[in-house]
């Protein structure tokens, strides 16, 4: 059977968690932090359910120490507690919780999440397009299909909720999110790969970030200049827009990426890419699937001299998104497009099938459609790109993003 380590203070919790893990579950108990951090180095067991205000060791000091630990460090941790406090919550994960519940706490429920971090069952993943268009918006019959909004990718884990991009379809997401949750509070990480004004524009009129009871943590890297919030506060300020984000009432974080992070069970890590300024592409590591996000990135053989130095650079870029499960990839031009707009940041097709091919990734999304291509140029494209991967034996599925379309993995 698989063990179950149960920390926390309260005798009664303890006799509950007993009685109710026991007929699935071997479960052991302990009364207070230095007591749990003891019980999970010599009991070694398949999953801690800690509590977080307990004497001697608090919870958080005790999550820290177990991901600290060589021996302990990929043990599931799922914190139950009665702080319901969304800034718990989130210091919780960012350490390294895999989950949160909070106190009282329905015992199915319970019982479910158990099973799934013990069991190995993997969280559901759902990955949707909202903006698929690069550069500017490009609504009308002629994208119909494909889409006219700038970029935004929603990605489901589980609950978990990770928004990749803020361009003008982060818009209809807000929308889709009301619909979805009415009164009950939103809670998510939104990603920016960089601050041209296709990937932030929609940023404004995303409603949920203007209601008090949602939690949402924006991350994004400093920029070349100034702080990555100033930079966000910048397109809100009086000169472009009528209201500043001192309006957004929700509880919002602004964070500048210093490192990969560990979002319950999702991991995610970035990677400078090569574009105007500063920009990164992301890789969003889950139990089911592997994501990796790159936009907007030229690569360096393209722009530059081929030769060694370029060669290395190009090298990182496919190492970082090796294996991925999809790659979601700029490809806005065509190899006789790319003669005029060289150096202006972009890959072409056949740039990016390269690179698909090279990181041996499974799926590619053509993604950043550029404003001039229609649906039926694009069905083209892609008609084409799907010819050269099979002739040239490549074991890659390839198609190009649409605006609204959904996977699951």
């Amino acid at each position: 059977m698989k063990k179950i380590l149960v920390i926390d203070d309260d005798p009664e919790i303890r006799h509950l968690l007993i009685d109710v893990l026991r007929p699935h579950f071997e479960v052991r108990t302990a009364e207070d932090g230095v007591a749990g951090l003891t019980a999970a180095k010599a009991e070694k067991p398949d999953l801690v359910i800690l509590d977080l205000l307990m004497p001697r060791l608090h919870g958080y000091e005790v999550l820290q120490l177990i991901r600290q630990d060589e021996g302990l460090r990929g043990l599931p941790v799922l914190v139950v507690s009665s702080k319901s406090y969304a800034a718990d919550q989130e210091t919780a994960r960012k350490i390294g919780a895999d989950d949160f519940i909070t106190k009282p706490y329905d015992i199915k429920a319970l019982l479910k999440k158990v099973q799934e971090l013990v069991g190995g069952a993997k969280p559901p993943v759902t990955l949707r397009f909202w903006g698929t268009r690069g550069s500017i918006p490009t609504p009308g019959p002629r994208t119909e299909r494909y889409g006219g909004n700038t970029p935004c990718v929603e990605l489901r884990v589980g609950d978990q909720l990770i928004i990749i991009d803020a361009g003008s379809g982060i818009r209809e997401l807000g929308r889709s999110l009301m619909r979805e949750f009415q009164a009950r509070p939103i809670s998510a990480d939104l990603f920016i790969g960089h601050t041209h004004w296709d990937h932030i524009q929609g940023l404004p009129f995303f409603t949920p970030l203007y209601l008090p009871q949602n939690r949402f943590t924006i991350h994004g890297a400093h920029g070349a200049t100034e702080s990555f919030a100033d930079v966000l506060r910048g397109q809100m300020s009086h000169q472009y827009f009528p209201v500043d984000m001192k309006t957004m009432s929700s509880n919002l974080s602004i964070v500048e990426l210093d490192g990969p992070l560990q979002l319950g069970q999702t991991k995610v890590s970035y990677h400078y890419l090569n574009h105007q300024g500063i920009n990164v592409g992301f890789r969003i590591e889950t139990p089911a699937a592997t994501v990796c996000y790159l936009s907007d990135h030229e690569p360096y053989g393209r722009l530059n001299d081929r030769g060694e130095f370029s060669a290395k650079e190009d090298d990182a870029v496919a190492r970082f998104v090796w294996g991925a499960s999809l790659l979601i990839c700029e490809a806005q031009y065509t190899d006789e497009e790319y003669k005029s707009k060289r150096s202006w940041g972009h890959s072409t097709f056949a740039d990016v099938i390269g690179l698909a091919a090279k990181a041996e990734v499974k799926q590619l999304a053509l993604f950043h459609h550029d404003p001039e291509h229609t649906d039926e140029m694009m069905d083209g494209f892609v008609a084409s790109c799907q010819e050269l991967i099979h002739g040239r034996g490549y074991r890659l599925e390839c198609f190009g993003a649409q605006e609204g379309a959904a996977l699951h993995f």
